[in-house]
């Protein structure tokens, strides 16, 4: 290995204590850079989250034409009512799923021909959930056997609305369909089997869209033509979901996280939490650009195991392995249903989250879509965590070594700048012990 490169290793930590901001939410960042470009005039944006999946969207939308600037802590972008340029080279996502998935149904009604690629992660991912609707709009698209490189065309303004039945739970598809039906005459219609996250529902709805829902039937009615609004972007929850566990599970802790998202398909872990009889308060609720943010207060707690349905799983998605730390050190059997998606995440998130923490010391139970873990008090640690690139599977096994016995090391920590870049100093501001170790 590269001599002076170097990863994590988090220690047994005494009570953490602290107020602080979390970073700006991702899903957020990158829906308000991309529908602020189909804009009429120019839109602000403060608190955008500087990360890398977040700076690889930016970048997409300057190959393609759009103008931004940024002074301070706002972002400016100059929008041009959804006429963009032909790109001359690649658009590179990196490792973002949101933002490949949303920036090619965007593009692939505006008369546009683009590459898209990403990194090796992504390059894995599925997204014929996202081309077969597009192709059925008319969209001309073509794949490699449903993954990265994807080519969409320019069709010269075939593209039609449709009507849709989400078999999944999936915020990103039904945004791809949005984002494509935005500029076509008619109505695009999504009827959704299990509601995922509607930060992009919010968005166009603020920024004047002719979009409404009833019950689980979401209906968007075009062409629109987007006026620009300042925008705010809340802290991720996601985010916020390692500081709320770490504070949990370490003895004597107090935390208040400020000005959190607090979307109802973003805050599931919320209400599990609570059941496990964990301390959480939310203070200061208000509404800023449709989302709903507020203060989370969080004090460590007894918790006890608890039983998850999968009717619950969509709105907890992201959240998953950092709930399994958290069962990891409560007492009894927790069970965990419902988690087929997991397996399409950066990682084989269900897998690679499992053998971790077995690793760990913890007693786990790994089935087809679903987990049992046996929680303890104690958990001993000592591991070295192998995280297959995955951002979230290494900043919830570094949450596990702060209560663990012996400290956890893991193999990387490069790619957790893709959604929280200063995790290791905005934990140990509130008193945890994260440090660096050679490779």
């Amino acid at each position: 290995m590269t001599k002076n490169t170097f990863t994590l290793k988090s220690l047994k930590s005494k009570c953490l204590v602290g107020k602080l901001s979390v970073p700006a939410d991702k899903s957020i960042s990158i829906r308000a850079l991309l529908i602020s470009s189909i804009c009429f005039g120019n839109t602000k944006i403060s608190n955008l989250l500087e990360s890398e999946d977040v700076k690889n969207t930016l970048n997409c939308l300057k190959k393609l034409g759009i103008k931004i600037s940024k002074k301070g802590n706002q972002f400016e972008i100059f929008g041009q009512g959804g006429f963009f340029d032909h790109p001359k080279e690649d658009l590179f996502l990196g490792n973002s799923g949101t933002g490949l998935r949303l920036l090619v149904g965007l593009l692939s009604s505006r008369n546009i021909s683009a590459n898209f690629t990403g990194d090796e992660s992504l390059s894995s991912r599925p997204m014929m959930r996202i081309i077969e609707p597009l192709i059925k709009m008319n969209a001309l698209v073509k794949h490699n056997n449903g993954c990265l490189p994807i080519k969409i065309e320019n069709n010269n303004d075939s593209s039609l609305p449709i009507t849709y039945s989400l078999k999944i739970g999936s915020a990103q598809v039904k945004s791809a369909i949005l984002l494509a039906g935005l500029n076509l005459r008619g109505t695009t219609i999504i009827k959704e089997k299990i509601p995922s996250r509607d930060h992009t529902e919010i968005l166009l709805n603020y920024l004047g869209a002719n979009i409404s829902k009833e019950k689980n039937v979401i209906t968007l009615k075009s062409p629109n033509f987007l006026k620009p609004k300042d925008i705010f972007i809340p802290g991720d929850f996601s985010s916020a979901a390692f500081l709320i566990v770490a504070a949990l599970i370490t003895k004597g802790s107090k935390i208040i996280l400020k000005n959190v998202g607090l979307n109802f398909y973003r805050t599931g872990l919320l209400d599990v939490l609570k059941k496990m009889n964990a301390k959480i308060n939310i203070l200061n609720k208000d509404i800023i650009n449709g989302e709903l943010i507020g203060d989370i207060f969080v004090e460590s707690s007894s918790l006890i195991s608890t039983d998850v349905d999968s009717s619950l799983a969509p709105r907890l998605i992201d959240e998953f392995p950092i709930l399994f730390v958290a069962a990891s050190y409560a007492s009894g059997k927790s069970i965990f249903r419902g988690l087929e998606e997991l397996k399409f995440k950066e990682s084989d998130r269900l897998k690679t989250m499992a053998d971790a923490l077995k690793n760990a010391g913890v007693e786990i139970h790994l089935k087809k879509n679903s987990l049992e873990v046996m929680g303890n008090k104690k958990q001993k640690g000592g591991s070295y965590v192998v995280t297959k690139n995955d951002h979230r599977i290494a900043m919830s096994m570094l949450t596990f070594g702060l209560a663990a016995e012996k400290s956890i090391t893991i193999d990387d920590s490069s790619m957790i700048k893709t959604s929280f870049p200063k995790f290791r100093e905005t934990m140990n501001s509130l008193n945890a012990t994260i440090s660096n170790v050679s490779k």
